[in-house]
């Protein structure tokens, strides 16, 4: 896609020098390198992105296409791994915006224009993952935007366009199920409504008494039975793994040279467990309002924390694991298991991305004033 549309390749350039090594410092190496990002190069690879956006966006006739929809993905996630990389504040939510609505009005053309949807656009199928990944974890960040539905309708709609795949498949894309996606984003918009009536005064200390109403507490008893079982569902990657891992076992039969690639699934597993039982402490402690000492509170903190254990320090499913590692870190009361989740973040943070830095700061801030960390969120992306 990237090689055909200018403005996708001008952002692939900002997102990542590494695989560009003549071109001045990206965002990303800019990090890691400790370097200031060439803002004014970044600037004029992406002076032209922003009109197109809204040149496709507001053409009611015209089809969305997935170089637009990929575009509007990449500039949240690069505002979200280097923020003002651009040389101007536009916040990640604003991009996240667009996208959202980029996606949906893609999923309605392909419901228009094929019969197969998503099955025959692995592209679309592919910035669907990706989108969905930022969208629900924006959300549970504290990022959502107030929906009708009380669910995300576009994350729904997937099961619609793609119902070859089993929501039971782990997503190489986002590390876990399509059904714990969906789950979460459900937790995600009755988090939001809660913290509303949790938060005093627009987002100032907690109210000391909290207890959500009747249909609150309902729908929070179903989530979380749909996130037990779907935990519940025999753990098997995508058929993206399944097709990598089998060609590759088969070259490196025939090469007698052993992979790991066992270990790789093994992590994806411990990952998409973690989401899972990240869901059940959010659900538990900002929709049920019970006290981190809580034993539904502290039981889930405790598996997060034995599902990092099975996760390779330094590798990337470690970078996956931000999520529930900063639940369970914001929660976590003994000191061996904050030492761990530290020593894990730190181990995250060497790969120059800004928002790992700053939920370590948010949640070293938890630690010390003993506070929730929603209302000590700014602009934090914990993802």
């Amino acid at each position: 896609m990237a090689v055909g549309n200018d403005h996708l390749l001008s952002l692939l350039l900002a997102y990542s020098g590494n695989y560009f090594p003549r071109v001045l410092y990206s965002a990303h190496r800019s990090r890691l390198l400790g370097k200031k990002e060439p803002q004014m190069r970044i600037a004029i690879w992406v002076q032209d992105i922003f009109p197109a956006l809204r040149q496709a966006l507001n053409d009611r006739d015209k089809i969305i296409s997935n170089t637009s929809l990929a575009t509007a993905i990449m500039l949240a996630s690069l505002e979200i791994i280097s923020p003002t990389a651009f040389g101007y504040d536009i916040p990640w939510q604003r991009h996240l915006n667009l996208a959202r609505t980029l996606m949906w009005r893609r999923l309605a053309d392909l419901r228009r224009t094929t019969e197969n949807g998503l099955r025959e656009d692995g592209a679309c199928a592919f910035l669907w993952s990706w989108f969905a990944y930022l969208d629900v974890l924006g959300s549970l960040s504290g990022g959502g935007v107030p929906d009708a539905d009380s669910s995300r309708f576009w994350l729904l709609e997937y099961t619609v366009h793609n119902p070859g795949d089993s929501q039971d498949e782990i997503d190489c894309v986002m590390g876990f199920s399509t059904r714990c996606v969906q789950i979460l984003a459900q937790i995600a918009e009755l988090a939001r409504r809660c913290d509303e009536q949790r938060f005093a005064m627009s987002g100032s200390s907690p109210q000391l008494v909290w207890c959500p109403n009747a249909a609150c507490i309902e729908r929070a008893q179903l989530l979380e039975q749909e996130l037990l079982y779907s935990m519940a569902q025999p753990s098997r990657p995508c058929r993206h793994i399944t097709t990598i891992t089998t060609q590759s076992q088969s070259i490196t039969q025939y090469k007698g040279i052993e992979v790991e690639g066992q270990g790789n699934m093994e992590e994806m597993v411990f990952l998409n467990e973690a989401f899972h039982w990240a869901g059940l402490v959010h659900l538990h402690r900002r929709v049920l309002g019970k006290p981190p000492s809580h034993e539904d509170v502290q039981g889930p903190v405790g598996r997060i924390v034995a599902c990092l254990e099975g996760i390779v320090s330094g590798g990337s499913a470690e970078t996956g694991f931000l999520f529930p590692m900063f639940t369970a870190g914001c929660h976590a009361l003994e000191g061996p298991q904050r030492s761990k989740i530290l020593e894990r973040f730190r181990s995250v943070e060497r790969n120059g991305m800004t928002q790992v830095h700053k939920a370590r700061v948010l949640m070293e801030k938890v630690w010390v004033t003993g506070q929730p960390w929603e209302p000590l969120l700014c602009t934090e992306f914990i993802g």
